[in-house]
């Protein structure tokens, strides 16, 4: 199998948490919802998932925490035939979680609480970089920490592997320079 083909995609593992309602909730007020679902997310995840369903090699990097959450998701990402060698379990720590509101003209309130995403680190990356130099791709985006993105960002141009990045969630700031120096693709 040539190994250029791989694509690795690096950040967010979430469980998405929805309620359908008619409307959304006004500050401080407390409303009756209709359906509720609980679905796989979080835009690594997504992306990851994506990716491996139109037929690529894909390894996920990201951080999972030890609890019912986490461990749905490694199944999830098992029976994708996604690789998991550098899907990290933090002990002690949450699963990423997104509350979502959606009302019936498909407007939504989302509140994530990143959980062990954010223990994400440059230890993780130097751990996946034989993945990266043997990727084709690196796919991000910003539900995992900045400096581990960057990182990464710039592991992967040193092997002239090509990034590509989703600046979401849109950030508070100006991202880095040194992220923005190292990305091919971005998709905002």
């Amino acid at each position: 199998m040539d190994t250029k083909k791989r694509i690795v995609v690096i950040g967010s593992s979430n469980t998405d948490m929805v309620i359908k309602s008619d409307r959304l909730p006004k500050p401080g007020e407390t409303i009756l919802g209709g359906s509720f679902m609980m679905n796989h997310g979080g835009k690594g995840a997504n992306q990851a998932v994506a990716a491996a369903r139109l037929g690529g090699n894909v390894t996920f990097v990201c951080k999972i925490g030890d609890d019912i959450f986490g461990n749905n998701a490694l199944e999830m990402f098992r029976k994708e035939k996604i690789d998991t060698t550098h899907v990290g379990i933090v002990p002690e720590t949450p699963s990423g979680i997104a509350l979502i509101n959606v009302d019936k003209q498909a407007e939504n309130c989302i509140v994530v609480a990143s959980g062990a995403n954010n223990t994400l680190s440059n230890e993780d990356i130097r751990q996946a970089e034989p993945a990266i130099k043997e990727a084709s791709i690196v796919i991000m985006q910003l539900e995992s920490p900045i400096e581990a993105i960057s990182y990464a960002a710039q592991t992967a141009k040193k092997y002239g592997t090509t990034v590509l990045l989703n600046p979401a969630p849109a950030p508070n700031q100006a991202l880095p320079d040194e992220l923005l120096a190292n990305v091919d693709i971005l998709t905002p």
